[in-house]
C-alpha cells in the first residue's frame, strides 16, 4: 500500500536534501553510510534499499460450492496483479475446476497451476513484466486488429469462410493481450517501483488502459463482421453496397495506420486526414435502403472508424467532429 507524504527540501552545503521518513528507515534497519537505489523518471524518483526483494502479492481464495464464481475470482485476482493465487479447494471438485479453468486459461497470459497438495491449489504468474512491456503489447494489439479489420471485410467480399475463422482465432489472442495489459497497468498503480522500472508516467497508465480497451473493442467489431460471413453472402448483399464496403476497407486500414503513428509518434498532423476518412466512410455506406444485414455491417464499420479516432485523440489535439 502506498503512503503519500509531503517533505520540505532543505539546503545542506551546496546540495539540496530531503529527509527519509523515520518509520521507513527503521523498518528497513538503515543507518548512516548505507547505500540506496534511486529509480528516476521524468515524473518521479523512487528510493529503494539495494537488498529489497521483489514483493510477491498473494490472493487467498476458497471454494464455496460455486465453481464458476471461483474461476471468476481467479480472473479478478489475475487482473488485479496478484503474482500468486492460493485456493482452498477439496479434492472432490479439483477436476471440475480444471475443466472450467481450462476454458479461460488461454486468456490469462503466464498464469499456471504449479502445485496441488493438502486441498491447496497454487497458481503463479510466471511472466516477467519487464520482459513483455505494455507498449510492446499495445503495438502487437494494433497489428492484430489491423489484420482483423482487413480479413473480416475481405471474408465478406470474397465469401471466404477461412478468413472469417482467422478473425475468430485472433479474437482470443486479443483478449489475452488485453487482460495482460490491464494486469500490468493495475500492478503499476499499486507498485510505483514497477511503474518506474517500466518508465511509465501516470498519463501513460491512463492512456494505455484506454487504448487497450479501444483496440479490444475494435477487434470485437471486426469479429461481428466476420460472423456475418456465410455461404451465399454475396447474393444477400447489394452490389453497390459491396463496392462501397471495399472502399471503406481501404479507408479503415489507412486510419488504423495513421492512428498508430499519431499515438506512438505524436504525428498529430495526421488527425485531419483521419477525420476526413471517417466522414467519407459514412457517406460511402449511407445508401437509400439497407437490409438488416447490411445495416449491421455498416454499424460495425462506423464504430471501428469512431474508435480509431478516439485512439488518435489520446495524443491529443481535439477537433470539431
Amino acid at each position: 500500500m502506498s503512503v503519500r507524504e509531503v517533505r520540505t527540501i532543505m539546503k545542506s552545503g551546496g546540495s539540496l536534501v530531503v529527509s527519509l521518513p523515520r518509520g521507513w528507515v527503521e523498518a528497513r534497519k538503515l543507518k548512516p553510510g548505507d547505500n540506496v537505489e534511486l529509480l528516476i523518471t521524468k515524473d518521479a524518483m523512487i528510493v529503494k534499499t539495494l537488498s529489497v526483494e521483489k514483493l510477491e502479492r498473494t490472493s487467498y481464495l476458497k471454494y464455496q460450492k460455486d465453481i464458476h464464481h471461483l474461476v471468476n475470482s481467479v480472473i479478478a485476482a489475475y487482473l488485479l496483479g496478484y503474482s500468486s493465487i492460493v485456493i482452498d479447494i477439496p479434492k472432490t471438485v479439483k477436476d471440475i475446476f480444471d475443466v472450467e479453468f481450462s476454458r479461460v486459461k488461454n486468456k490469462l497470459m503466464g498464469l499456471e497451476i504449479v502445485e496441488y497438495s493438502n486441498n491447496k491449489l497454487i497458481l503463479k504468474t510466471l511472466i516477467d513484466p519487464l520482459e513483455l512491456q505494455p507498449i510492446d503489447v499495445l503495438k502487437r494489439m494494433w497489428q492484430i486488429t489491423r489484420e482483423s479489420i482487413e480479413e473480416s471485410i475481405t471474408s465478406i467480399l470474397e465469401e471466404d469462410i477461412q478468413q472469417a475463422e482467422r478473425v475468430i482465432q485472433k479474437d482470443d489472442e486479443i483478449d489475452k493481450l488485453y487482460f495482460y495489459t490491464v494486469r500490468i497497468l493495475r500492478s503499476c498503480a499499486e507498485d510505483p517501483t514497477l511503474q518506474t522500472r517500466l518508465n511509465l508516467s501516470n498519463i501513460n497508465l491512463l492512456d494505455f488502459r484506454i487504448a487497450a480497451y479501444l483496440l479490444e473493442n475494435i477487434n470485437d467489431r471486426a469479429l461481428e463482421i466476420a460472423l456475418t460471413t456465410q455461404q451465399g453472402i454475396l447474393k444477400m448483399l447489394d452490389k453497390v453496397f459491396l463496392e462501397k464496403l471495399n472502399i471503406s476497407k481501404t479507408l479503415l486500414k489507412d486510419n488504423h495506420d495513421d492512428a498508430y503513428r499519431i499515438f506512438f509518434n505524436n504525428e498529430t498532423e495526421l488527425l485531419h486526414g483521419l477525420l476526413e476518412r471517417i466522414n467519407k466512410i459514412k457517406m460511402e455506406l449511407t445508401l437509400s435502403r439497407l437490409t438488416s444485414r447490411e445495416l449491421n455491417i455498416y454499424e460495425q464499420v462506423s464504430m471501428i472508424a469512431r474508435m480509431q479516432y478516439d485512439l488518435a485523440e489520446l495524443s491529443w489535439v481535439p477537433l470539431t467532429r
